[in-house]
């Protein structure tokens, strides 16, 4: 008898479970679209990458087809693509698991190109699960342009975390450009000042030793050295580089010409923050550039790297990781904000770390100004408005201001009553605003903040 009475308990699950499954609604169609209607590549750039987003992450592996469109162009003889194109067709396929794909165009070298030339992309084919949205088509113009306006959503969610990237937005290329936080530790500057910046998005902190003979300190060193912020002591704020982005507030002091003057600092960062796990290093100038000689703190055998300064990025940038400078930063004419997760004001003067900071290319010339609706709104701001706004050349410029935070248990909202004007390198003006970003109820997802933006003053 309890046999037949476990057989039917079992039996009685199962369709339950069926029944249940049969309620669950089928998930809607994953929604493909380019990233921007247009963009540029200008006469000094090589290639554009041309990027796709899913609506949500892919189940499966998602193989998409695009064709091709050229006009004043032939494949092979003044471009290629990457993936390789066929009959004018880029079959392309998206990873299980990603949320988003790209291609690449590459100019063929030596070939004169007037900058009337333009390729456009149209989404073509895509399995059953999946659909074209609305921005199922893009052109590349190969010639420098300047957007009208345009939404985009910032990737800055991986799997692995809703702020794994940093990233930097060009709004008159409508383009986004994706950095992996943790690719560096520590950036030295291409302008007049020898100043060396921390990577405030991987919880970084320096301190500077008595000692300037990098081979004498040890562990014994570390002793009493405590390289965390505290939100409650101010005299933290020593350890990062201020918020506000002036270099003359790094906490790395200017690189002195006077090799013996410069100090050996600890170094700690995300990961690293028992004092076993410190790096040691020693910053000298070599040259018109710089020097670093670095090495776990407990480690006799030192590194040594040559970083010589650039013309065309704010900062040359070097994984202790790796023992390589790595690209960061797009030239800095090409980027005007950046998303991330980083350093900033605690509200009480000391540092803590913070999700969804918007910092503004600052070092490129970058400003940028807050605008409440009760004095324009976004609507009506025009040309003739810029004269009344007051513009800030700091980097946190828009920092936190845009949201509103819940504390410790949520996100919190956009603050709707204001938006930003941002004028770029060249001089352009665009007004932006927030659309989402996974807080409030907005029916956005955190690490996908969704901004919209319009020229207002076109040079």
């Amino acid at each position: 008898m309890k046999i037949i009475k476990s057989l039917i308990f079992i039996l009685c699950s199962i369709l339950l479970f069926v029944s249940c499954k049969k309620d669950d609604p089928p998930l809607s169609a994953n929604q493909l679209n380019f990233e921007s209607r247009e963009q540029g590549l200008t006469a000094e750039a090589n290639e554009s990458e041309v990027k796709i987003f899913l609506s949500r992450t892919a189940e499966t592996a998602l193989p998409v087809s695009i064709d091709l469109i050229p006009s004043g162009l032939t494949y092979g003889v003044e471009f290629t693509t990457l993936p390789e194109a066929s009959s004018n067709r880029i079959d392309l396929t998206i990873a299980a698991g990603a949320s988003s794909g790209s291609f690449k165009v590459t100019k063929k070298a030596g070939v004169f190109f007037s900058g009337t030339e333009s390729i456009s992309f149209v989404i073509k084919g895509v399995p059953a699960t999946a659909i074209a949205g609305d921005t199922d088509s893009s052109t590349v113009k190969f010639s420098a342009i300047v957007s009208t306006g345009s939404q985009l959503t910032l990737q800055g969610k991986t799997t692995a975390s809703n702020y794994a990237n940093v990233i930097y937005v060009d709004l008159s290329n409508n383009q986004s450009t994706p950095v992996d936080r943790k690719s560096w530790n520590l950036g030295f500057s291409n302008g007049a000042m020898f100043r060396v910046i921390l990577n405030q998005s991987y919880q970084s902190t320096i301190k500077a030793l008595a000692k300037t003979d990098i081979n004498s300190v040890g562990l014994a060193d570390t002793a009493g050295v405590f390289l965390n912020h505290d939100i409650n002591d101010p005299a933290t704020v020593s350890l990062v580089d201020y918020w506000d982005g002036d270099l003359a507030k790094t906490a790395v002091a200017e690189i002195s010409s006077t090799e013996s003057s410069n100090k050996v600092y600890l170094l700690s960062f995300e990961g690293n923050k028992n004092g076993d796990q410190y790096y040691k290093l020693r910053l000298t100038r070599n040259g018109s550039g710089y020097k670093i000689q670095y090495a776990k703190v407990g480690e006799t055998t030192i590194k040594e790297l040559d970083v010589p300064k650039g013309a065309d990025t704010n900062f040359q940038f070097v994984s202790l990781e790796t023992n390589k400078t790595v690209q960061v930063e797009p030239k800095k004419q090409n980027w005007d904000i950046a998303w991330c997760y980083g350093t900033y004001n605690s509200g009480l003067g000391s540092p803590y770390w913070f999700q969804d900071l918007v910092l503004t290319n600052n070092i490129g010339g970058v400003k940028a100004a807050e605008v409440l609706e009760t004095q324009f709104t976004y609507e009506s701001f025009a040309e003739l408005n810029i004269g009344s706004v007051t513009f800030s050349g700091t980097r946190d410029a828009i920092g936190s201001k845009w949201r509103q935070g819940a504390g410790p248990g949520g996100p919190g909202s956009i603050k709707h009553d204001r938006y930003y004007v941002v004028r770029d390198p060249q001089g352009n003006v665009y007004k932006l605003k927030f659309i989402s970003w996974g807080g409030g109820g907005d029916a956005g997802e955190r690490g996908k903040p969704v901004i919209e933006y319009k020229i207002v003053k076109k040079v």
